[in-house]
Parts: C-alpha cells; structure tokens; sequence
C-alpha cells in the first residue's frame, strides 16, 4: 500500500505527529490489502486524507479527533471500523462515489477480503467490519 499512498493520507494528524511512518502498523492488513487492490484495478489515483481540503479524519481516527471526541465528551462508547483502524472514507479520481461502489461491487469476487460499502453518502466508505460470507455488502451509515 505504501507505493501507492503515504502515511499522511491514511491516519489522523494527531497519530501522525506522535506516530509517523510507525503509524501504518494500526491500519488493519486486511484493509491495506484491499486498498491496494482497488488502487491499481482503478489505475487513478484514491483519495483518502486531502490535508488541503481540510479532509483529516477519514482513516483511522483517534480519540482527539472531534468526530470521536464528540462522542466521548457527551459519554457515548465509540467503536467504528476507523477508530479500529479498519476503515477508509476515500475518493476515486474521475468517478462518482457511486461510480466506484459500483466498480467495487463489479469487483467482488477478486478482492482480497469481503467489505462493506456505505451508501447515500457523497464519498466512498469501505470497511472490513463485521462483514458476512458476502464479497460486497452495503450498509446505511
């Protein structure tokens, strides 16, 4: 996975700066493995943490992020595929999300491992929690 993207893209900025390049040992293999069979049978570049579009929190998440922090300060438990490490909301170059969910659902019998895919949402989320016999499974979110 690390040809195709840098640690930046993948964690929040607060494992980044205590972590670095240490940092890729939280994202789940399973999950690298299936991103980097989606990023070559795409053969686009996949978006996961833009930093100059203020998009920071759509790998692995930390409990200092406000999507997670949120959620602490008010006392709920908070256990998602990306506080797991198990989890990426991404982009595909050139292609809608529902473009790529197609193509990622077109692919399911050749990816690696069986993922989930969020539906009514604007960009790609892909996990690998949870996921049942099937190679493709979407979810509401």
């Amino acid at each position: 996975m690390k040809e195709y993207f840098n640690i930046k893209e993948v964690v929040c900025p607060h494992v980044l700066d205590r972590f670095g390049e240490e940092a890729w040992r939280f994202i789940d293999p399973h999950l690298q493995e299936v991103m980097l069979y989606l990023r070559r049978r795409f053969d686009v570049p996949v978006i996961i943490n833009d930093y100059e579009a203020g998009l920071t929190q759509r790998g692995l998440r930390c409990n200092l992020c406000s999507l997670v922090k949120a959620k602490s300060d008010v006392g709920l438990v908070y256990l998602s595929a990306h506080v797991l490490g198990k989890a990426f909301d991404f982009d595909v170059q050139g292609m809608s999300a529902a473009g790529a969910r197609s193509c990622i659902f077109d692919y399911d019998k050749e990816l690696p491992y069986p993922v989930r895919l969020e539906v009514g949402v604007e960009w790609v989320h892909l996990d690998i929690m949870n996921v049942s016999d099937y190679y493709v499974e979407y979810f509401l979110g």
